[in-house]
């Protein structure tokens, strides 16, 4: 496990944070015409760092390995995984899960109790380790050849915080 210190983004590394998403979709086997019609995914959202609702993975030495950012719905208790993901330099080594326990924290900062993601296609066994379900499928706004699985993680209750709640008790 890679040990990351996970802080609030700077609007200044907006375009650092959106080429790691681009390299991360990349990486998951999609070309550059794909990446084209993705892009305003890819694009890390200003309004969300400005927010407080950005986070970035990053080591030691200050190099950016991934990040997460989450946004309300104006649907109470639930929370939008907005975007996650990790340079493919640094993945498997916990970042993502990290990450995703940083959006939980933040979920329950905004009184959120159940996160609703929309998963790539490569990510779905990594939400479904995490413990989220499955609740059915949607397509990709900006490619709808792409099919989203929906999954919805329940926040443990708070007094069971941190990683460990996330992972289940299980590292990574």
């Amino acid at each position: 496990m890679t040990n990351n210190l996970i802080r609030p983004a700077r609007v200044d590394e907006a375009e650092e944070l959106s080429q790691i998403a681009v390299r991360a979709t990349r990486n998951d086997g999609y070309d550059d015409d794909a990446i084209v019609r993705f892009m305003p995914a890819l694009k890390v959202n200003l309004s969300l760092i400005a927010a407080g609702l950005v986070f970035v993975a990053e080591s030691e030495a200050g190099v950016s390995h991934g990040y997460v950012a989450v946004r309300p719905t104006g649907i109470g208790g639930l929370t939008l995984l907005d975007s996650i993901f990790v340079d493919p330099a640094y993945s498997r080594r916990g970042v993502g899960t990290r990450l995703f326990a940083t959006a939980v924290e933040l979920s329950r900062k905004m009184a959120g109790n159940v996160i609703l993601i929309n998963s790539s296609p490569s990510s779905v066994d990594f939400y479904a380790r995490l413990g989220a379900n499955k609740i059915g499928a949607t397509p990709f706004v900006f490619s709808p050849d792409v099919q989203l699985s929906m999954f919805a993680f329940a926040i443990p209750p708070s007094g069971e915080h941190g990683v460990e709640a996330v992972r289940g008790g299980r590292s990574s």
